[in-house]
């Protein structure tokens, strides 16, 4: 059993890495001229490979930012935008949700945002970061992280509803104040 929990996590922040990986190159090849990853790897599609292609920042081999990136190098930059609140019940803006996370956990909350980062076929779902121009970036209060079986395009502004979770920790440094989970996409 416990070999099995530890293939499920090494496969999950494998998943992960490549995640940071597409997404940093992607960011860079729209915002940055200078790449991310300092020294190309090839990518094999191993583990190892996915942990030499990160940009470490001269972190020590073994520090904890060495091995994971987290999900606070996975949080989307803070983008420029003002998107009206979703209506009805149970809707929030993205600086809502985080204010009130704890008392909103397990229950369904609708957002609207607009796509600002997708990531397909993670660990088995879409992982879709929403922004409305709410929130605090300084704080990481700005970008709303939502997994879903649905597919969304990047700059597209959606409304978002699903089960919120506080909290919520994946292993391998990857942990959300606040995310929605199995989220559906209204467009």
């Amino acid at each position: 059993m416990g070999r099995n929990i530890f293939r499920a996590v090494c496969a999950a922040f494998y998943l992960l890495c490549l995640q940071q990986q597409v997404s940093l190159a992607a960011t860079a090849a729209q915002t940055d001229p200078v790449p991310i990853v300092k020294d190309a790897v090839p990518n094999t599609g191993s583990f190892g490979d996915a942990v030499k292609a990160e940009d470490h920042g001269g972190q020590s081999e073994m520090s904890p930012a060495r091995i994971s990136g987290g999900s606070a190098a996975a949080a989307a930059p803070f983008t420029e935008v003002k998107v009206e609140k979703a209506t009805g019940d149970n809707a929030y803006t993205v600086q809502e949700i985080f204010a009130k996370n704890k008392e909103l956990a397990g229950k369904v909350v609708r957002v609207r945002g607009k796509i600002v980062k997708y990531n397909p076929g993670i660990m088995g779902k879409n992982w879709i970061h929403i922004q409305d121009g709410t929130g605090e970036p300084l704080h990481s209060t700005h970008d709303l992280v939502v997994t879903s079986a649905s597919g969304g395009t990047v700059g597209e502004i959606v409304t978002v509803q699903g089960k919120l979770a506080a909290d919520k920790d994946f292993g391998a440094g990857y942990t959300y104040t606040a995310i929605i989970e199995e989220g559906t996409l209204v467009k």
